[in-house]
Parts: structure tokens; C-alpha cells; sequence
């Protein structure tokens, strides 16, 4: 069992970690982070102490970089350009590269994969030692800086996004309230050398499952979702509970059908007889104009069970409760010549009710129902029907072909009425939550076996651009921050959106003089 007795496993490849971490950055989540380091000297006089301050401000580059090493560890590197203010006022630069060990967790509230950096640990920095700095020195701007770093991440960032919201929380046909939304509680998290990592939840209050049993399924896919059979029965139990989804319906219908050859032939002698009984002097001709029903029912579904089978094939039962009615008309009209034809007297139409029938409190049990799991446009997990044999036993002492296109109607609209059979929520939500930010799912595949659901897919997002930091004008080759004035006069068919200022840069862009004046080179 790939999900290792879990209710729903998540995996991510670090790819879309990746994906989304730069979606992060672009979205403004790693903002410049600066502050005073006061060097820890005793006793000094105090027209010295502001001597004993070291301003530092580091500025992010580029978006993080995730890993999942050899080892099975996970590590986030980040790489910045540090500022260091000394003695007051004098100024130097050097590119910083921070590496971070980090614990993904999967957040039953929101239900994204993120990093809690309180649970970071500052595993290195490195400052590349361009001025030839004693090593003493850069030691100790190397503490000051993973001070500063850590005060950063638990104070100013606290948590970064590393998916999508992966599955949603509400089911269909379910009343508004926290109340109906699925209960989630976290269980246990996995590392997959040398590009997976995974997180397991449970549904519903059960509390089982193994870590060590789970196995990577993501088949070199952006994320896989494995959803346990025995989750799937919860759910299901769970959304039947408190549905608002119909579970007693009244159908009704009136249906219109050409009569069968024989009564034509019953018209037909009718009419002959009479003429040979008048010797032709009296012609009545009867004319069948209509045969239609008139039909309804109650229809009350029970709640079914199903058994998952090898083949992507779910084996089906349960019962209907069903109160049935139908009245049978039939309309005629009766024409009267005399003397061949020569002279009408007469011509009448009227209704006839050939049948009125009913029949309450029949159990049509459902057997030998068979269907196969499906993902809806939604990306739900339901069930869909592809064969229901039922029998429904009328006792009416009525025509073959009426009893038949009664029970064909009141089979077509069980069908037509069943409830929804729901096996899991929407996976992978269309946008980031707080954001314009739209995640779009492409090339995804479901693999059914007797006990689990797995599925895997592959994620794109749009939409990161419009809060890109960097805008360049691609008629005047200039890259401007997105609060400079000449970006707001960028007209938009020229604009050019960069979520770092280095990818700008290599693309040829020169920064701009007003903003930035160090990327200006004239």
C-alpha cells in the first residue's frame, strides 16, 4: 500500500517547491531584512558606544533554491547582497549565501505544504571576501549576519508557501459552517531522496498509518495525492450524514408513444365489421389519435455501500424505496357517414382512461451495481455508474408494452435522481489564496487498485508577474522598481515583468537612474 495505512499522502517534487518559492519571492514574501548588531564589549565610554554598532541590510537577490540532499535532510539556500554600516557611517557590500535547514509540514488549516521557520536551524552563511577582510573579521560578520538571518525568519517571515492548497476542505451538497468542512489532523512527514518529499493526514478522527510504509508515487510528476479506500468510505459516510442533497425525490412526467400495430389492426376491424353489418350504408370510421401516460413517483435513496476491485472497477449496493402511480389515456375520434360517404352525421372525440394504477412501499434492491472511480472537472474523487441491472416488481395486470415503458421510466429516473456517490474533495484549489495567482493542472492520471486512489499531476501557475518587483520598458531597454515613477508611464503593451533584478540585468536591461542607479551603466 503506497499511502502506508495514512488516510491522504502528499507529495511534492522539489521542482514545484521550487516553483513556488519563487511565486514567494515574487510576491513580496522575503522582504530586505536589517538591523544593529552592538559588538559585546564591556565598559565602554559612552561618546564610543556608537562605534560599537554594525548596521547590517540584506536584500534577497533572487527567490530561494530547495533541496532534498543525498541524505535525506532538506535544506533552503538563500543568497543576498549585505550592506554592513561600521563607525558610524562607513559603508561596504558583500553577497551573502545563507543555507538553512528546514522541516516541511503539511498544514491541515490551510492545507499547503510549508516551512515553519521557527524550525529553522542557520546551518552556514558564507560572504565572499572581496575586500580581503581578516578572517577574525569575517568570522564574526558571519555570526552577526546568522543573528540577524534568524531574527529575520522567526520575527518577518515566520512561514514560507511551498505548495498550492493541495486538497479543499469542502465537500458538495454540504451546509455552510466549520462544522461541515472535513475534519483534518496531521500525521507524519517523509523524506524521499533525492527530490521527493511527502506529507500524511488523516481524516475524520482515525489515528493510523506508518511513515515508514509510504513509498514515492510521484513518477516524476509535480505531486501526487494517495487516498486510502478506507478514507474514501469515511468521507463518503460523512458527506451522506449531512448532505443537503436530496435523498427523497417526486418525479412526474407525461409521455406520448405510437400505439403497436395491433391496435391499428383492432381500428381497422372495427370499422370493416361495421360496414358489413349495414350493408355499407353506414360508414364509422374510429380514428386512434393519442396513447400517453401520465406517471409519477416517490423516490427514497438509502445510503450505498462499495468495494473497491482490481482494474479501476467498484462494486456497488444498496436500495430504493419507491411509490409509483401512472394513468393510462387514450383519445379517439369516432366519424359517421351514411350512404357511402355520401352524407356525414356525425363526429366525436373523447378521452378514455384505460388504466389507473398504483403501487406503494416497493424495496427495488440494488445488487450487482457497477462503476469506476473518476475525477470530475473539479479533480472530486467520485463514483460514476456504467452498469445497474434493477428489476421493480409491478403486479399490474396491464399490456406487456405499458408495464415495460413504465418500469423503463421509473428506472431512468432513479438513475437520473441517484445522489452523487463523493469519495474526496477538489484537489489542487484554482488560485493562492490572497492572491490573483492562478495554479492551473495539466497531464494528470488516476490509478486505481483495490485499495487506494493515486494521483498525480503536474502544476503551472500564472498570474506572479503583475506583482513582480522589476518592470522594464522594452522600447527603452530600462528596468525600473515597481514604485519608481517612469514604471507607472511604462505604456503595457511595453512592459516586462522580472521577479528578480538579476534575470533583468542578463536579459540586457539597464537599471534605471532614478532607481536603480548602481544597474545604470549610461
Amino acid at each position: 500500500m503506497n499511502t502506508g495505512g495514512y488516510d491522504v499522502v502528499m507529495e511534492l517534487h522539489e521542482d514545484l517547491i521550487n516553483t513556488f518559492l519563487k511565486v514567494a519571492y515574487c510576491l513580496g514574501k522575503f522582504p530586505v531584512f536589517e538591523g544593529v548588531y552592538t559588538l559585546p564589549v564591556p565598559d565602554v565610554p559612552p561618546d564610543l558606544e556608537d562605534f560599537m554598532e554594525i548596521g547590517y541590510r540584506v536584500s534577497l537577490a533572487r527567490e530561494p533554491s530547495f533541496e532534498v540532499t543525498d541524505a535525506g535532510e532538506l535544506q533552503i539556500t538563500v543568497r543576498g547582497e549585505t550592506i554592513f554600516t561600521v563607525l558610524g557611517a562607513i559603508t561596504f557590500d558583500l553577497e551573502a549565501q545563507f543555507r538553512i535547514a528546514a522541516i516541511p509540514r503539511f498544514d491541515p488549516a490551510t492545507r499547503q505544504f510549508r516551512v515553519e521557520c521557527t524550525m529553522a536551524a542557520i546551518e552556514d552563511v558564507e560572504l565572499d571576501n572581496r575586500y580581503h577582510l581578516p578572517a577574525s573579521v569575517l568570522e564574526k560578520l558571519n555570526q552577526i549576519l546568522a543573528i540577524g538571518m534568524e531574527a529575520f525568519l522567526t520575527e518577518e517571515v515566520t512561514t514560507i508557501e511551498l505548495s498550492p492548497v493541495i486538497f479543499s476542505a469542502d465537500l458538495p451538497f454540504m451546509p455552510a459552517g466549520e462544522a461541515y468542512k472535513l475534519p483534518i489532523s496531521l500525521g507524519a512527514t517523509r523524506v524521499f531522496p533525492p527530490s521527493v518529499t511527502s506529507g500524511a493526514v488523516n481524516l475524520l478522527g482515525y489515528t493510523g498509518g506508518s511513515a515508514a510504509s509510504v513509498t514515492d508515487f510521484t513518477r516524476g510528476n509535480h505531486i501526487g495525492i494517495g487516498v486510502n479506500e478506507a478514507a474514501m468510505h469515511r468521507v463518503y459516510d460523512f458527506w451522506w450524514a449531512n448532505t443537503t442533497h436530496p435523498k427523497t425525490v417526486t418525479v412526474m412526467g407525461s409521455y406520448d408513444y405510437d400505439p403497436p400495430d395491433f391496435v391499428d389492426f383492432i381500428d381497422s376491424l372495427l370499422d370493416w365489421g361495421t360496414a358489413v353489418l349495414t350493408l355499407g350504408l353506414v360508414d364509422t370510421d374510429v380514428d386512434l389519435d393519442r396513447i400517453w401516460i401520465d406517471a409519477g413517483a416517490a423516490i427514497g435513496f438509502s445510503k450505498f455501500t462499495f468495494d473497491l476491485l482490481p482494474g479501476n472497477t467498484v462494486r456497488l449496493s444498496g436500495s430504493v424505496t419507491l411509490d409509483i402511480w401512472a394513468e393510462v389515456y387514450m383519445q379517439i375520434t369516432t366519424t359517421t357517414e351514411l350512404f357511402w360517404g355520401l352524407w356525414e352525421v356525425d363526429q366525436t372525440t373523447s378521452t378514455v382512461k384505460l388504466f389507473d394504477l398504483e403501487a406503494n412501499g416497493i424495496t427495488v434492491v440494488i445488487d450487482n451495481a457497477e462503476g469506476v472511480v473518476t475525477l470530475d472537472p473539479s479533480r472530486r474523487l467520485m463514483v460514476d455508474l456504467t452498469a445497474l441491472d434493477i428489476d421493480i416488481p409491478l403486479s399490474w395486470d396491464v399490456p406487456e408494452f405499458i408495464l415495460d415503458y413504465i418500469v423503463d421510466w421509473a428506472i431512468n429516473s432513479i438513475v437520473t435522481e441517484m445522489p452523487p456517490i463523493v469519495l474526496f474533495p477538489a484537489m489542487i484549489e484554482q488560485t493562492l489564496p490572497g492572491t490573483s495567482v492562478s495554479v492551473s493542472v495539466a497531464g494528470e492520471t488516476l490509478e486505481i487498485n483495490e485499495t487506494e486512489a493515486l494521483v498525480s499531476l503536474n502544476i503551472s501557475t500564472s498570474g506572479a508577474d503583475t506583482y513582480a518587483p522589476y518592470i522594464a520598458n522594452e522600447n527603452t531597454g530600462e528596468v525600473h522598481v515597481r514604485e519608481c515613477e517612469w514604471a507607472h508611464r511604462i505604456a503595457l503593451r511595453n512592459r516586462v515583468y522580472y521577479c528578480t533584478l538579476e534575470d533583468a540585468i542578463a536579459d540586457g536591461y539597464n537599471g534605471c537612474a532614478f532607481c536603480l542607479p548602481r544597474y545604470d551603466t549610461g
